[in-house]
């Protein structure tokens, strides 16, 4: 940001204009319990050195290398600027990722993009004002100690900008600090080989008005009529497959899908947590591969390590009954009924039929549900950390054709056919 002439020929003169900045508050999440709780453990001076830890971690990483500046210190935290949002995220994670190892210090987040008025004493910026300053403290105030927040704008940029090996982006959608308030569009990153992102954030929940995308005119069908839909890449698939396993209904089938997907925190988050907490759902079934040793292996160290996580978080009385070629979980969430996942290994080497997941009715449940599904059409490959500590390739989705109800019957029917030739061999 540089100075105008008429600050640079004095330079203790206060001068204002307006700049796009990316805008970053900090704050020590509960600092007077904190203090409190620390000072009778020890002393004062335990809790002021952890502040004073915690504002050299600060100032160290925002400042590194020119890629942001403190403006200034507000107590318990910090208001810094960046020049782009991808720095700005960076940065965030990794104070994150430092404030960690000096517990309890916990701290939250929170970042905005726009136009903000900047008043500067000769080169040094003293102050900044503006509603994208109110943004990225109110985006501050949804989040949990240890979490970031950050607005739709700096999502966007971000996004483009930063490899997606290193951040994992969850959307919580619109929410509102306090009443009255304008809501935020919300995102949240964070390190999906180490963090779990929040459930859900602070404040109010709004219920957007806006109705899906609709379809060009020229691809709109009706019911009767074909349904296919091509959706990709990567991020569009992830967001399929959450509404799938979301509105979805009667017994979901995953035949011969690339594990990739589900093997690492964010993919299975995105693609098999959202079955598991659908009520409506009341089987999950894999029918998987085992003339293919990487698809054991996937299965054993990564998926079903973070199967045992969620149940041990989400349904603590969880049964478990795994053999060598076959297994599942019955399970009940908050007094529901129970429901069950399970999984087969059957030879699928002289099977032609691609990569597909399928939703049918469930003959058990009174609920009649309309059938649909995913095929998978293509993948990508990325890198994944299994529970023994080594990286491996995996495969995950990055290209599917939806298919629903209507003259895709046919379609449907043959699906089903492949998905119950097994049916017998699931508890």
């Amino acid at each position: 940001m540089k100075a105008t002439g008429r600050t640079r020929a004095a330079a203790g003169a206060t001068s204002a204009r307006t700049s796009l900045a990316v805008v970053l508050f900090t704050d020590i999440e509960a600092s007077t319990a904190l203090k409190r709780s620390v000072a009778k453990r020890a002393d004062e001076h335990a809790y002021q050195h952890l502040r004073e830890r915690h504002d050299e971690i600060v100032a160290s990483v925002v400042g590194r290398d020119g890629g942001g500046q403190v403006v200034k210190w507000t107590g318990d935290g910090v208001l810094a600027l960046f020049p782009t949002p991808s720095v700005a995220v960076e940065r965030a994670l990794e104070i994150q990722e430092q404030i960690r190892r000096h517990p309890p210090l916990s701290v939250r987040i929170g970042i905005d993009l726009g136009e903000v008025r900047v008043e500067s004493r000769g080169r040094t910026v003293s102050d900044v004002f503006g509603a994208h300053v109110d943004g990225a403290a109110r985006a501050m105030s949804l989040a949990d100690g240890g979490h970031i927040c950050v607005t739709a704008p700096v999502h966007q940029d971000a996004f483009n900008w930063i490899t997606k090996s290193k951040i994992a982006w969850k959307k919580h959608g619109l929410y509102r600090a306090k009443a009255g308030e304008p809501p935020l569009d919300v995102y949240e990153p964070y390190n999906a080989n180490q963090d779990r992102p929040m459930r859900k954030l602070r404040g109010e929940r709004v219920e957007s008005t806006a109705t899906k995308r609709a379809a060009p005119a020229a691809s709109r069908t009706s019911k009767d009529e074909q349904q296919l839909t091509l959706i990709r890449p990567w991020e569009a698939v992830a967001r399929d497959g959450r509404e799938f396993a979301e509105t979805g209904a009667g017994t979901m089938y995953w035949f011969k899908v690339p594990l990739g997907g589900l093997s690492y925190p964010d993919g299975f988050r995105h693609f098999l947590q959202p079955a598991l907490e659908n009520e409506r759902i009341g089987r999950v079934r894999f029918v998987l591969d085992a003339t293919n040793p990487t698809v054991q292996e996937v299965w054993a160290k990564a998926v079903l390590p973070l199967l045992h996580g969620w149940t041990e978080e989400s349904a603590p009385g969880a049964r478990w009954l795994e053999e060598a070629d076959r297994g599942g979980v019955w399970f009940r969430l908050d007094g529901s009924r129970e429901r069950q996942l399970a999984w087969v290994f059957v030879d699928l080497s002289a099977e032609f039929t691609p990569c597909f997941k399928l939703l049918v009715d469930d003959p058990d449940h009174p609920e009649v549900t309309e059938e649909s599904a995913q095929i998978f059409l293509s993948t990508a490959n990325r890198m994944v950390r299994l529970d023994d500590g080594t990286q491996h390739q995996i495969r995950i989705p990055d290209a599917v054709l939806r298919v629903r109800a209507g003259s895709d019957a046919a379609l449907m029917h043959a699906l089903n056919a492949v998905a119950n030739q097994w049916d017998s061999l699931f508890w």
